[in-house]
């Protein structure tokens, strides 16, 4: 399982407000949906989801919208 982290798409500093571990991007999306009590096709709307990789590193995994 890897770590995706999330933050607020609006946030300029981009700041992590949550991780979660999921097997892929879908089921990180899910997770976080659960986590707010939001419908999942609105969570790329509103959050940056990013897989974060070893040593702190991170890659970004949804676009910039």
């Amino acid at each position: 399982m890897d770590t995706y982290t999330y933050a607020h798409r609006l946030d300029s500093k981009q700041e992590i407000i949550g991780r979660v571990k999921a097997t892929g991007l879908f089921e990180a999306r899910e997770q976080i949906a659960h986590i707010k009590q939001l419908n999942v096709d609105i969570i790329e709307t509103l959050f940056v989801i990013e897989k974060e990789e070893d040593h702190g590193k991170q890659v970004r995994t949804t676009s910039d919208n």
